[in-house]
């Protein structure tokens, strides 16, 4: 144990975060991509698992940079003392100059005006950002199109000649990598063409990159420069058994809650809101401290399972906001204050972020990063390699 966010309580519910697993994930992938380099995302507080202590942890691998998302997730890090470089990749324009400059974060320019913007603010205010150009290759939420690159690289290259930014690097996004290799490929044809013709007004590209998760996965042909793994690194399993050869990552977070009461139903008792389950038989159920407030799926109502003493237990009912009712007819020995695991190991079970998501009817990105705040992360080592 190296520590946990101070003043919650864990004795109803907590996450547990192995830092360990997350730094031999980290090291998986430095050596898989090599030469390319590494930037580890840790936006949306590090997928949920805490952006500082995942950071700090993750300084072992010497990243290139950290990703994160806002100003205010940039600050946080410089304000924990971290001082290497950090890119903000959705950034509010030219309005975020000043932070940006004052705190020596780097810049994502989502649009040609973003780009103009934000050169010029950083100009007026006697300062120099590094900016990284986004290009839309399909992805279609952000971006300069890819198709209009004769129109907009020379307004790059005057923004440049100012002196207010520099070119950081070029990059783009996927939206298919984990499904669909054709469209994958087409867009990383498509952005290599604009690339060349950034290039063919005198714009000379540092860092070209555009592999997420998925794409670093599929194939070497997708690292370029830099890749940019995020849900990879927190544990889940998505897209692997591809060309990469990256073996699936090792579970980072673990999920706990206590037992807060165990009863007796006789025969078609009903369970939780709604009435969604009545007992077939004799039923001995618990309720757990955890509930939808806390970033367990609504929808795993009568489809998931908890752990107990490595035995499967299953959900009855409604998940509830604070508590959820799980079947403990075949384990023994439960009673308040006994520990149950919603997601992660317990003896040979285990319930994987795949499953509970799943279950749940979502993803696993929506699953860590909607853990709530009110479970305490305790930051554990696993001790191993």
């Amino acid at each position: 144990m190296t520590g946990s966010e101070p003043g919650r309580t864990a004795d109803r519910a907590w996450v547990e975060v192995d830092l360990d697993a997350l730094v031999r994930n980290a090291r998986r992938v430095v050596e898989s991509v090599r030469p390319a380099r590494f930037l580890p995302m840790v936006k949306a507080n590090g997928y949920g698992l805490g952006a500082v202590a995942c950071a700090r942890a993750l300084q072992a691998v010497e990243p290139y940079a950290f990703g994160v998302a806002t100003v205010a997730e940039g600050v946080e890090l410089r304000a924990a003392g971290i001082q290497d470089r950090i890119v903000v990749f959705a950034p509010l324009a030219e309005r975020a100059a000043g932070r940006l400059l004052s705190h020596g974060l780097d810049a994502g320019a989502l649009s040609l005006a973003s780009f103009v913007g934000l050169e010029r603010s950083a100009r007026e205010n006697g300062g120099c950002l590094a900016l990284h150009l986004e290009i839309d290759t399909g992805m279609g939420r952000a971006g300069l199109p890819a198709s209009g690159a004769a129109d907009w690289a020379p307004e790059i290259a005057s923004a440049l000649a100012r002196g207010g930014a520099t070119l950081a690097s070029v990059y783009t996004h996927f939206h298919s990598a984990d499904r669909d290799g054709d469209a994958t490929a087409g867009q990383l044809d498509r952005f290599e063409t604009a690339l060349e013709t950034l290039e063919s007004v005198g714009v000379s590209i540092p860092l070209r990159h555009a592999a997420n998760s998925d794409a670093m996965i599929r194939a070497g042909q997708y690292h370029l420069d830099l890749v940019r793994p995020g849900i990879y690194l927190y544990g889940a399993r998505r897209g692997t058994g591809m060309e990469g050869g990256l073996p699936d990552p090792e579970p980072v977070a673990r999920v706990r809650a206590r037992v807060l009461e165990v009863r007796d139903l006789d025969p078609a008792s009903t369970i939780s809101y709604g009435a969604t389950y009545a007992t077939g038989g004799a039923e001995r159920i618990a309720t757990l401290g955890i509930g939808y407030a806390d970033g367990i799926p609504w929808g795993a109502a009568n489809r998931a399972s908890a752990l107990i003493g490595g035995t499967r237990v299953p959900f009855r009912g409604a998940v509830c906001m604070d508590v959820i009712v799980v079947d403990v007819s075949g384990a023994s020995g439960v009673e308040p204050g006994t520990v149950a695991t919603l997601l992660g190991r317990d003896g040979d079970e285990e319930i994987e972020l795949a499953e509970l998501a799943g279950h749940g009817r979502t993803i696993e990105w929506d699953l860590l990063t909607g853990l709530g705040p009110r479970l305490e992360r305790r930051y554990v080592v696993s001790g191993r390699g």
